[in-house]
């Protein structure tokens, strides 16, 4: 087999070699737009380097075995009010002390506390090391993302060293939603453990992706990659419905966990590739194949968050694992939920078949305190030229045509949960006369809950009579709930484990829902 044995070296391009040799006291260097794939062996005894900036990152694939350590010269975001850069080693093997002291005049520090740290998900925390927990924090676990940030004005280049990975790896993530009395989360920060990008999900490779291999260890309702915005203003979603997606070398992100018991998800060597740019890098959207709108929330001219609905040919109007993508924070400003088998949980992204866009209602949920006013509009209107996007606010009586003009509100109530307001598509018009009022009435049971959730009950003319029956038909709750409440919660302490059937019927709606108490 072919060797190349390096002297001196400075790569800006692609190289390709079957095994690589760096000699002692020699180096070798690939700039932050080169790449090096390695069908064969790589070895070093001299200095190996790979080089990064803001927006470029090299790589190396290795196909074969590795002796000796490299360094990995990575940019990592100035550190400030919210803007940490959540970042994982892209090399095995390195202390975190020692990176720590060999980074010393980049790595942000406040006093004793050093800008690098870890989250918990058990009780939803983040820690700092300081001086004196820094000695006993281990080597940095290949796959696990941590928060760092560098100091102002400086290169925001942190370098790792370490061997660089050439076979699979896993990471432990775990779902404590409902660890420490529901201070918990389902969140966990994994990162890359390649020095090379890595494939996210199938629009990059149809099977070779994270967001596949990994599917049955994931929240089917959060099926997808969080990426932190670095500004404090939340986390941007990234799955299926987005285009290519590539991960950087060490890029860290949140995942939903699915199983309260420890789990381990697999970053193969098959999802390495050389392409990419910036941390997350996206490709266009094939606009032929899928549409999307976008609604946004806006405090004055600040915009506060948004909402997007996808459509593509094959999806429905329920719960589309690594499409439909829950909102980090189930309390943000705008939210939607899904038309069909609506669990309670708030989506991000609301994804449906084709078919749904001139003939879809969707239940929108907007988070707000009272005396705030606030606005949504349109952001992006890629769907079918025609299509009319109404805002229904049914406690007013309203419905606005966000095609030309936006919604506005200064609530005089906070405002919470779904039954309000709706987004109606549709090819006809509409108007205050028209009977298009909307009553959503709806119920579910969450699993960490020992109680089941009704929502829209303010919205109902009548009084909502409750009945729930176990599995043989027996009622074994009755209850009234009054209308002037749009939430209620009902609980389910003290009956068995197993399928229900409760009925809900406010005057002529009348809802049948099976659940599953455990």
């Amino acid at each position: 087999m072919r060797k190349l044995t390096l002297l001196l070296c400075f790569v800006s391009f692609l190289t390709n070699g079957q095994n690589i040799t760096v000699d002692s006291a020699k180096s070798f260097t690939i700039e932050k737009t080169g790449s090096v794939t390695i069908s064969g062996n790589f070895s070093n005894s001299g200095t190996f380097t790979l080089n990064s900036d803001s927006d470029e990152f090299s790589s190396i694939i290795i196909g074969g075995t590795v002796t000796g350590n490299i360094s990995y010269n990575r940019y990592v975001n100035t550190v400030g009010t919210n803007k940490w850069d959540l970042i994982g080693s892209p090399l095995n093997g390195e202390s975190i002390n020692s990176f720590v002291t060999a980074n010393s005049s980049t790595l942000a520090t406040n006093g004793a506390t050093k800008a690098i740290g870890y989250y918990d998900n058990a009780d939803n925390t983040w820690t700092n090391y300081t001086t004196s927990t820094i000695g006993g924090a281990g080597n940095f676990p290949l796959g696990k993302g941590f928060q760092m940030g560098t100091i102002a004005n400086g290169t925001g280049i942190l370098s790792f060293t370490g061997s660089p990975a050439a076979t699979n790896k896993t990471q432990a993530i775990i779902n404590n939603d409902a660890a420490n009395s529901g201070a918990g989360t389902r969140w966990n920060l994994v990162a890359n453990p390649f020095p090379s990008y890595i494939q996210g999900n199938t629009n990059a490779d149809s099977s070779n992706n994270f967001l596949t291999i990994n599917s049955d260890k994931l929240h089917d309702s959060y099926e997808a990659i969080y990426g932190y915005d670095a500004d404090g203003t939340g986390y941007t979603i990234y799955n299926n419905s987005s285009g290519a997606l590539l991960l950087a070398p060490g890029q860290g992100f949140m995942i939903a966990s699915d199983n309260t018991n420890s789990d381990n998800i697999s970053f193969t060597t098959d999802m390495r590739t050389i392409v990419g740019g910036d941390d997350f890098i996206t490709s266009s959207r094939a606009m032929q194949d899928s549409y999307e709108l976008i609604l946004k929330l806006y405090q004055g001219d600040t915009e506060i968050d948004n909402t997007r609905f996808y459509f593509k040919e094959g999806l429905n109007l329920g719960l589309d694992p690594g499409y439909d993508a829950g909102h980090f924070n189930q309390s943000a400003s705008l939210i939607s939920r899904l038309v069909d088998e609506d669990k309670g949980v708030g989506f991000a992204v609301n994804a449906m078949g084709l078919e749904s866009i001139n003939d879809v209602v969707i239940p929108l949920v907007v988070n707000r305190e009272s005396g705030n006013g606030f606005k949504i509009s349109i952001h992006t209107n890629d769907i079918y030229e025609g299509t009319n996007v109404y805002l229904e606010d049914n406690q007013q009586g309203t419905v606005t045509l966000l095609n030309e003009q936006d919604f506005e509100l200064t609530p005089q109530d906070n405002l919470s949960g779904a039954g309000r307001f709706f987004v109606h598509l549709t090819s006809a018009s509409l108007s205050i006369e028209d009977d298009i009022e909307t009553h959503l009435l709806n119920v579910y049971k969450s699993d960490i809950n020992n109680f089941i959730t009704i929502e829209g009950t303010a919205n109902q003319s009548n009084q909502i009579n409750l009945r729930l029956y176990n599995i043989l038909g027996k009622e074994v709750v009755s209850k009234t709930l009054e209308n002037n409440i749009n939430t209620q919660t009902i609980s389910t302490q003290g009956l068995a484990t197993g399928i229900y059937v409760i009925k809900l019927k406010s005057g002529n709606t009348v809802l049948t829902k099976k659940l599953i108490i455990n």
